[in-house]
């Protein structure tokens, strides 16, 4: 078969199994359809008609085989139930099976009090809460939380065997840096510091510490190299490293980047023993087919689509750069790098919200510490039980490569504009990365030599001029200023609000929902933040446990370094709420409960609570009503965020209250918040209402009207979006996508 109808075939079957993994469209229609393709008698569009098909009917059979699996199965809820360990499993997660007597099967994802690490093999009795959250496209998925546990006996297979032994080798090894190990070896990253996973993100480093194409490629080709110092024959030599590199990622349960890799292996060790040369992109596109028939859900998995989207762009601007500009190492690590780069871009744009531009310079220094560095800690743990002294002396030079790998890491994440950020998914963010992709493959060209290439580069650099020097490219931003910024973010149906102090802290005030298909966490509040500039949250401020609120919280924890978080500190069984104290947890992030007359002091600014207090005599019984209630005062200027306070909050605080400027209104405006009692102790200049689409009716006729009869002006993010509140302590500009409004403010003492 001819490369380009090969292609065509894996990009039909790939289509016809993501409708079926995502249920779009009827099957019905999907038959119909291969068939009309069929009957057309062209061999393309039978071709075409017959992977749509057959893509279809993977994708059903693994949904429907899914639904049986216990992270479609298990309740949201508490529960008991019996497991089998499957790796050693701690505070940093670990894989486990549901003991089949529960009526379902399959293994989950759990996290485990901090204890003594749990070996795998282990059988035994836990209680916990089972947390879904589903996967990209819906796939079921989770974490169990477990409380308690009763080991009841270890019974560990060979392969049990091995994840032990390599636990416990790890761990003797590289002592603190043995999370990092098993990153590397195993694909754990849950023991490695929040902060310095967030570093490798930041600096575009973060392949480097999973299990992906790049791993699997370093282990096949030292393989390779050493049976050649062996004297085996090239033939001989590929077919073992291809094997022992399947026999690894087989161990590993086949993640899709490194069964992608796996895959390459032994279909260029095929072909060079048949002495066939194959095109590259057919190539790659056969190793995606096998990959998808192992694992259909691949088809969505981030990992796998980054790491195929890595290779074809390495391999392409590498072919180029050979041709046009030579195969010195230094020419050759600038293409791959920046394809790579470039042909992902898209994807974490998308996905992500994130593209790091800065890993373009670190993969000089960074990929050949991990080559090094990735062989040296493997050898090490083989070594170990044969020759201590050889693994311990292999494992200190393998530990220097991976302290210059976080050095590395460190160093890229202060590189300015080294990790652009934007919203998820929106054509703002996604659009441009294409654009650049696709100027870089004009720039080259199939047949263009360096000189063409820097003829259409400078094209391309004076375009930018022109779009530099458009008037759209210089507006500036609200926070440029020295005074005090609040930003109301849209966040859809929730409160999410960013306040940025005179001397650049910033502090988030609740960060939106979080559901099945959507973070406001991750698709709004980080990529405002990051446009601005924000490196790190000095407080985030929990106004109350609804997922409304909480929800975007988590996405906040994994991409910014936060001071503290602060909430009511009531116990409450939300699955959100469980969510953030896990995360609180595992990055070790102090945690405060707010409690009425608290109060604070950053950069002029004053922060003061006022609910709910140590004796509120109504905790628990709506957890509305435990909200933050929170004054912010800079200068003569106060603002007062309500959280989902309704009236009996609201007559906690009578007598306590006095005139603010603006006021965050509680519960998205709903009839039993915002009452004439408070607005008129209140009596502010303009009101914020945070709200989305809903079937709550929010925000209410009746709290509308009390804040009319008022004379307040009512600003809603669901109409005018972002709302910006500035001040300088003696007046407030309010800015919305509808123009500016300037008012003088007032304090009274």
């Amino acid at each position: 078969m001819r490369p380009r109808p090969a292609i065509l075939f894996i990009a039909m079957y790939w289509a016809g199994l993501a409708t079926g993994l995502l249920r779009f469209g009827n099957p019905l229609g999907v038959t119909a359809l291969s068939v009309g393709l069929a009957l057309t008698g062209r061999p393309i569009a039978v071709l075409a008609g017959g992977g749509v098909l057959a893509g279809r009917l993977s994708g059903e059979l693994a949904v429907a085989l899914d639904s049986s699996q216990c992270a479609a199965r298990l309740p949201a809820a508490a529960l008991r139930i019996r497991v089998r360990v499957l790796e050693p499993a701690d505070s940093a997660g670990g894989r486990i099976a549901v003991e089949p007597d529960t009526g379902c099967r399959g293994k989950v994802s759990a996290r485990w009090p901090r204890r003594r690490p749990v070996e795998a093999g282990t059988l035994a009795d836990i209680s916990g809460q089972w947390i879904p959250r589903p996967a990209l496209g819906g796939r079921p998925a989770g974490m169990l939380v477990v409380t308690e546990a009763t080991m009841l006996e270890t019974r560990p297979r060979p392969a049990d065997r091995l994840h032990n032994y390599l636990f416990t080798a790890s761990h003797r090894l590289y002592g603190a840096r043995a999370g990092m190990v098993d990153a590397l070896v195993l694909g754990r990253r849950g023991g490695i510091d929040p902060e310095l996973q967030d570093r490798f993100a930041r600096s575009g480093l973060v392949h480097l510490l999973s299990i992906s194409g790049f791993h699997v490629g370093l282990i096949t080709a030292w393989v390779f190299l050493i049976c050649r110092a062996s004297r085996m024959t090239r033939s001989a030599a590929l077919a073992t490293a291809a094997a022992l590199s399947a026999a690894y990622v087989a161990f590993l349960g086949w993640p899709a980047p490194a069964a992608r890799a796996a895959a390459l292996a032994v279909l260029v060790a095929r072909c060079q023993a048949r002495q066939r040369h194959v095109q590259a992109n057919a190539l790659l596109a056969a190793t995606c087919l096998a990959v998808l028939l192992v694992d259909p859900w691949a088809a969505l998995d981030l990992g796998g689509w980054l790491s195929a989207a890595a290779l074809w762009g390495a391999s392409t601007f590498t072919r180029w750069s050979d041709r046009a500009l030579g195969t010195s190492f230094w020419i050759r690590t600038a293409a791959s790098s920046l394809g790579a780069t470039l042909a992902t871009a898209p994807i974490t744009a998308a996905f992500l919200g994130t593209v790091a531009l800065a890993g373009l310079l670190l993969n000089f220094p960074a990929i050949p510490l991990a080559a090094l560095a990735v062989p040296g800690v493997l050898a090490s743990l083989i070594l170990l039980p044969l020759w201590p002294g050889a693994a311990e002396s292999l494992a200190a030079g393998a530990g220097l490569g991976l302290h210059l790998l976080e050095l590395c890491a460190v160093a890229g994440a202060t590189i300015p504009a080294g990790h652009l950020m934007m919203e998820p998914g929106t054509p703002a963010g996604v659009l441009p990365w294409i654009g650049v992709l696709s100027l870089s493959l004009w720039v080259m060209g199939e047949r263009n030599t360096a000189r063409e290439a820097g003829r259409r580069l400078a094209w391309v650099g004076v375009a930018a001029l022109w779009v530099g020097l458009s008037p759209a490219a210089g507006l500036g931003s609200p926070d440029g200023g020295q005074g005090l910024t609040l930003h109301f973010l849209d966040v859809g149906q929730g409160d999410g609000a960013v306040l940025r102090t005179p001397g650049g802290r910033w502090i988030i005030l609740d960060a939106g929902p979080a559901g099945r298909r959507d973070d406001a966490g991750r698709r709004v509040v980080a990529p405002f933040l990051a446009r601005r500039g924000a490196r790190t949250l000095t407080a985030i401020v929990v106004s109350h446990a609804h997922a409304d609120h909480v929800g975007g919280v988590p996405a906040l924890l994994a991409r910014f370094p936060v001071g503290v978080v602060i909430e009511p500190g009531g116990v409450v069984s939300d699955p959100s709420y469980a969510a953030l104290l896990t995360a609180l947890d595992r990055r070790r992030i102090p945690w405060h409960p707010a409690r009425a007359g608290e109060r604070f002091t950053l950069d002029g600014v004053e922060f003061t609570v006022l609910h709910p207090g140590a004796d509120w005599a109504r905790w628990g019984e709506d957890i509305n009503e435990d909200s933050v209630v929170l004054l912010v005062r800079y200068g003569d200027f106060e603002a007062l965020f309500t959280g989902d306070a309704g009236f009996p909050a609201e007559a906690a605080l009578r007598g306590k209250l006095r005139r603010v400027d603006l006021l965050k209104v509680g519960h998205h405006g709903s009839r039993g918040s915002t009452g004439e009692e408070l607005l008129d102790s209140l009596r502010p200049v303009a009101a914020v209402i945070s709200v989305g689409r809903n079937d709550y009716g929010h925000p209410a006729p009746e709290t509308l009207t009390r804040l009319d009869s008022r004379g307040v002006r009512v600003l809603r993010t669901d109409r005018d979006g972002t709302v910006s509140v500035t001040t300088d302590g003696t007046s407030m500009t309010v800015s919305t996508t509808r123009g500016e409004s300037h008012y003088l403010v007032k304090r009274e003492d």
